[in-house]
């Protein structure tokens, strides 16, 4: 048997000398035809390895693997000639590659490496140089500016993951860099530690940060892989301090409020993170109590990061290969919907992303969790909730199991409960839902559900147990997923008003070979409890919509109503959709331009549907060899809103419903 490990690494090397493989080996040299007749050579590291590495320095390469940057292999010639063209070739080049290690039974270890790439030589290169990584951010791998960075920075907040840089704790960079989109660095430092989650590494420093730009020189001397690691020599990497107290280096201040902002929070208190304020500079205790700041906490964030990285966690555990973006879309979805709906074709894990979402909150019983499979005859709220027996004069609860669990969730207000509906456009939603319909567009402390007339409650039998009306607590969240296909129904827009509709992507099928048995987890979660997932809610009411965000959407309901009066944006999704927004966890995987595009396509363009000649002047006409729409009024709206987000899903909607046009006459 042979066991494998490879370390989630890049580490750098050169061809090993003769004497050093002999030094360490006993062998003679460092290069060789193998039985393969394939050229086998050995790698000296010359960077700085994990802290938890073995201690190993020499690594085998093959050839073959080099052909990609031109090395040719003349099987014609002598043994020794071969090896000397190789020699000669790889002598100019640095070696990139990750580590991995195989083990026999015999307990002989070979390391080797993978993923070979190779960088020349910088001019001051030399054989003994030690060198350091460090790692890159920038706004095109990370998505965020350099404005959000230092302020993630100053706040002590998830900055991004960084591809093949070690994670371990005893690794932290010193300093770390950040390249400009016109290729220029700064670096930053110095760190003392970080922890990494979903969110990529949060680094902590003791007493101040400092910063500076990089010459163009000092990076042509370093050695760049993948735009995410930059190695330098150990004596560059030694200079980066005295660089960094130089008079012309930035020293990093807190961020603080202004006394204007201050009179603005009094006036209208907008949502703060404790760490964007200097509380010596405001002090909520001098504001009023019915105008005291929300405050979201680093804690409650860093919770909020830890349950996320719960559930892909458990998704992956699950066999589900989800992107990371579409399971924190579900997340936000989750906590600040009505109705969470979930569409897609059959067989793409749409009820077991619930289950894993209830996983992850440490849902595991019927009680908390109810999964309702959808009848295709259910016509009325009767078929779901019951009826009243008037010959008996008991109420019949629906066998769907809802009833009961409602009343357990209106008793146990420290539970949560998630109540699926699966395959829920069996049968039309707005009959057998209709009554849920109405209650979910209710204040929360108002919705409440009614069983049957309340001036029967003292004649059934069994109004103890079924009481004639139950409140629908905070503590209850509903999702349905949905089949699009000739045996559903389509949604009226009475049940698009009030729902997030998601469409989740397949991920390319190569990956489901990933896919690692359940590993039985579940005692190692962390229990999520009704408080901490309230606390990582944003309820205000005040709308935080940018202006540039409420014109767009003013702009679409205009256009919209051109076309018919019941075409257009409400202002309850005007608010939902800033209710979204604003409950958006920081992360590097899903940003609120991303995120405003998703509810353009979940909240609004599920509802623009229907025959050629109303649609095609708003849609456009869509030009398969170009992939562009033209002639649409919609596309020029939203290319004069680039400000606000790239619309990439938006616009890969609207080309859909062209052709949908083009071929059917209609759109869905």
């Amino acid at each position: 048997m042979i066991n494998h490990k490879t370390w989630d690494v890049f580490l750098l090397g050169t061809l090993a000398e003769d004497e050093y493989v002999e030094q360490e080996t006993g062998r003679r040299k460092g290069i060789f035809i193998n039985s393969q007749n394939v050229i086998q050579f050995l790698i000296k590291v010359i960077s700085q390895e994990p802290d938890n590495f073995p201690n190993e320095r020499l690594f085998t390469g093959y050839a073959t693997d080099l052909e990609p940057y031109g090395f040719v292999d003349d099987l014609t010639k002598m043994d020794y000639q071969r090896e000397e063209n190789f020699v000669n070739f790889i002598s100019d080049f640095v070696l990139v590659f990750s580590p991995a290690k195989k083990m026999t039974t015999s307990q002989n270890e070979v390391y080797h490496a993978k993923d070979l790439q190779l960088k020349r030589k910088v001019d001051s290169h030399l054989d003994n140089d030690t060198l350091v990584p460090l790692p890159v951010f920038s706004q095109q791998k990370h998505g965020y500016d350099y404005e959000e960075f230092i302020q993630r920075l100053l706040s002590k907040r998830y900055v991004g993951k960084v591809d093949k840089l070690s994670i371990e704790q005893n690794d932290t960079p010193q300093y770390i860099l950040w390249k400009d989109d016109n290729g220029s660095y700064k670096v930053v430092g110095d760190f003392d530690n970080h922890s990494y989650a979903h969110g990529g590494f949060c680094f902590t420093y003791a007493d101040q940060l400092r910063l500076t730009s990089l010459t163009d020189d000092w990076i042509d001397e370093s050695y760049e892989v993948n735009d995410s690691i930059i190695f330098i020599n150990i004596n560059m990497f030694d200079s980066l301090e005295d660089l960094l107290n130089l008079d012309n280096a930035e020293i990093l201040e807190p961020i603080t409020i202004a006394s204007e902002e201050v009179a603005a929070a009094v006036a209208d208190p907008p949502v703060q993170k404790v760490s964007d304020l200097t509380m010596n500079t405001l002090n909520t205790s001098i504001l009023p109590v019915d105008h005291q700041p929300i405050v979201i906490t680093d804690e409650t964030e860093d919770e909020e990061h830890k349950f996320i990285e719960q559930f892909i966690l458990v998704t992956r555990d699950n066999g589900l290969q989800y992107e990371e973006k579409d399971l924190i879309n579900f997340h936000t979805a989750m906590k600040t919907s009505n109705l969470v709906i979930l569409q897609g074709m059959s067989g793409t894990g749409k009820s077991r992303l619930v289950s894993s979402y209830a996983k992850a909150l440490q849902i595991h019983n019927d009680e908390q969790l109810t999964i309702i499979p959808v009848r295709p005859a259910w016509s009325d709220d009767a078929d779901l909730i019951g009826y009243v027996d008037s010959m008996h004069m008991v109420y019949r609860p629906g066998d769907s199991g809802l009833v009961d669990t409602l009343i357990n969730a209106s008793k146990e207000r420290n539970k949560l409960f998630i109540i699926g509906f699966d395959e829920m456009n069996l049968a039309r939603v707005e009959h057998y839902f209709s009554q849920f319909l109405s209650v979910l567009e209710m204040e929360q402390g108002r919705r409440v559900l009614k069983l049957y007339n309340e001036s029967l409650e003292n004649r059934l039998y069994n109004s103890a147990q079924y009481p004639s009306s139950i409140p629908i607590g905070e503590n209850i969240m509903f999702v349905g997923t949905v089949n699009i296909d000739e045996s559903t129904y389509h949604f009226s827009d009475k049940v698009l008003d009030r729902s997030n509709v998601i469409s989740l992507n397949v991920l390319p099928y190569d990956q489901l070979r990933e896919i690692k048995e359940e590993r039985k987890r579940n005692d190692s979660y962390d229990k999520i409890s009704i408080q901490a997932f309230s606390g990582f809610k944003n309820n205000s009411q005040v709308l935080q919509l940018t202006s540039e965000e409420t014109d767009l959407l003013w702009e679409l309901h205009t256009e919209f109503q051109k076309i018919t009066v019941n075409m257009g944006i409400g202002p309850r999704v005007v608010r939902q959709i800033d209710m979204y927004l604003k409950n958006l966890p920081h992360s590097l995987y899903l940003n609120r331009r991303q995120a405003f595009d998703l509810q353009l396509v979940q909240r609004i363009l599920t509802k623009v549907r229907g025959p050629e000649e109303f649609l095609k002047n708003l849609i456009g006409t869509y030009n398969i060899e170009t992939d562009e729409l033209s002639e649409s009024l919609l596309s020029d709206i939203l290319l004069k809103y680039n400000n606000v987000s790239d619309f990439e899903k938006t616009f890969k909607i609207l080309k859909h419903k062209a052709k949908e046009l083009k071929v059917n006459g209609y759109t869905f």
